[in-house]
């Protein structure tokens, strides 16, 4: 293994016109990335926690939520689950959130500019790998990148950006996108702080490894595997005057890790932390099959390109190989570990297995590109863009519905349940709710993590609740049919559309509004910072109670969900937009 050293060796200059060629890859693969799937409206296809970063965005910009969180930390209740803990665990990105709040106010203006935000965020990530795939060929082969490289880094960051994978991230407001730019970020620092044997990149390398943990805790992992993996390779070379600035790194990320865990204690101590992944591994149940196709979806079409690099012997022993299948491998270790053990994997939780693949993906389709231009060989990319088509054309509802019918009619139902959760009884024939998706493409999210929220309806409900100078109280159906989604996310929108609190609001982190969706209207007043009170269920008396307070209690009704349980009483419609109707619980209605 050779490492590159300006004081022992000068590279290979490249020619002024053909640089210009291959520096145009960059802006190029960052234009296509911010304007792909730039149809999608803000909460369109997207998964169902990004409202509820919405909500905390409106608490982080109006409040001083990391304050508050230090002085409840001992408080909180701690555990995985829809509480103020689990939002401390991804600290960093309501707070990044809030600040666009901050500039925009809690309006539709600043969900467009949430969104711009996170596009920017992933667009700028892809170059960014690229980028970090030629400094780790430098740095591992002592080899500036050709210009089939080149175009070899551009066909497999398209194919990224083509995949569902990428969709499902970018524009979307949840942790991923962020902490997948401080990944990539602080792999090309390290690289480059081993590459200049540089103590400053070193300790830069390690606050944005602080960075990473700051932003989403559980990210931090493949961040720590590829320092690890790039200690072992160079010691294993002798390079030693790299191995400082590479302790220094660590030491600066161990550093503002234990003064953070002091000041928040006991929030991410490390027995805390433990229990909290053990916690969530039995609160989110799912099947291993699932789990590993979740895990190819993230990856989308960079397969093929990675594909084709490991089918090729002999580049095993390459080092830059080595190193992406080591950082890949081993970051994918405990996922796969929770996934054979049950838990529930999703394509986004897997969000940082794109850089190790964009390497792998860029050298396999170097390599075909190699056989094309230098030895007329064409088998490979006809087999890759059949294999492509395949992949994109195929839809992934056919590909579910084939599965589900060749599982009950050829395995043993004591095998079926590794498949599938559950299997209609005399309907093995009968399309499920997700054979209803129009969605090209094999490997694309299941309808239930694209989830599309009419931001809008929320926007005008809050509009008329959150009138000037009154209390209300709103009645939602809580009850849901299977494979619904909860209207909980419509709630949170609806709150952060509402009034902005009081200056030097002080919020109670363990009572958090709209965390416990059966909690009676009796149970809750509204108050300055909560005029309006969301509740499930009403009795007579307190109805009464209302009514005679002058309070005004509305009923809100959804297309598919159960009616709330209400005592006996007019309703007056008041206003509707599918799939919502709202009613006022009073003898005379009153249309906005």
């Amino acid at each position: 293994m050779n490492f590159n050293s300006s004081n022992t060796e000068k590279l290979q200059k490249i020619a002024a016109g053909e640089f210009r060629k291959k520096i145009l890859v960059l802006p190029i693969i960052f234009l296509i990335a911010l304007l792909c799937h730039s149809n999608l409206v803000p909460l369109e296809e997207t998964h169902w926690d990004a409202p509820i970063y919405v909500l905390l965005s409106k608490f982080a910009a109006e409040t001083d939520l990391l304050a508050q969180y230090h002085q409840q930390a001992q408080d909180i209740q701690l555990g995985p689950g829809d509480n103020a803990h689990w939002y401390f665990t991804r600290i960093g990105h309501v707070l990044l959130l809030g600040e666009v709040v901050k500039l925009f106010g809690n309006d539709e203006n600043a969900l467009m500019a949430m969104q711009w935000l996170y596009r920017f965020l992933m667009a700028l990530s892809v170059p960014l790998c690229i980028v970090l795939a030629k400094q780790l060929g430098v740095l591992l082969r002592a080899k500036q990148p050709d210009f089939t490289w080149w175009t070899a880094s551009l066909i497999a960051a398209l194919s990224y950006v083509a995949s569902d994978g990428f969709r499902g991230l970018q524009g979307h407001l949840t942790s991923e996108p962020p902490a997948f730019l401080a990944m990539v970020l602080f792999a090309w620092v390290l690289s480059r702080a081993i590459e200049k044997t540089s103590l400053a990149y070193g300790a830069f390398a390690g606050v944005l490894l602080f960075l990473l943990f700051f932003i989403r805790i559980d990210a931090v992992l493949p961040g720590l595997i590829f320092l690890l993996v790039m200690f072992v390779m160079v010691w294993r070379a002798k390079k030693f005057a790299a191995i400082p600035s590479m302790l220094l790194a660590g030491m600066v990320s161990l550093t503002l890790y234990l003064l953070y865990a002091w000041w928040f204690f006991p929030l991410v101590n490390p027995s805390t932390l433990l229990k909290f992944s053990a916690e969530a591994k039995e609160m989110f149940p799912g099947l291993m099959t699932k789990g590993l196709f979740a895990i190819m979806i993230a990856g989308g079409l960079l397969w093929i390109g990675a594909g084709a690099c490991l089918m090729m012997p002999r580049l095993w022993r390459d080092p830059l190989i080595i190193f992406a299948v080591s950082w890949l491998v081993l970051s994918l270790l405990p996922m796969l570990i929770d996934s054979v053990h049950g838990r529930s994997i999703q394509a986004r939780m897997a969000f940082f297995i794109a850089a190790p693949l964009l390497i792998l993906a860029t050298e396999g389709w170097r390599q075909i590109l190699r056989q094309l231009v230098e030895y007329r060989k064409i088998n490979t990319l006809v087999v890759a863009i059949v294999l492509l088509i395949i992949l994109a054309l195929i839809p992934h509802a056919f590909f579910r519905q084939e599965s589900r019918d060749f599982v009950v009619n050829h395995l043993p139902s004591e095998m079926q349940k590794y498949f599938f959760i559950s299997l209609p009884e005399n309907e093995v024939s009968k399309l499920s709710q997700y054979a209803e998706d129009a969605r090209l493409g094999l490997m694309v999210r299941p309808l239930f993590e694209r989830w599309t929220l009419e931001y809008s309806k929320a926007q005008q409900l809050a509009e008329y609740l959150y009138s000037p100078s009154r209390s209300v109280y709103l009645i939602w159906p809580t009850e849901k049919s299977p494979g619904q989604h909860s209207l909980q996310n419509y709630i949170r929108l609806i709150r952060f559309f509402g009034r902005p609190y009081p200056e030097n609001t002080h919020l109670s982190l363990n009572q958090l509004p709209n965390t416990v969706d059966d909690e009676p209207c009796a149970y809750q007043w509204p108050t300055e910072l909560e005029p309006v009170v969301f509740c499930s269920k009403i009795d007579s008396s307190h109805l009464k109670e209302l009514n005679n307070e002058k309070i005004e209690v509305f009923v809100l009704s959804a297309d598919d969900y159960p009616m709330p349980e209400i005592p006996a009483a007019e309703l007056s419609a008041v206003w509707s937009a599918r799939p919502f109707m709202l009613y006022r619980v009073a003898d005379k209605s009153t249309h906005f």
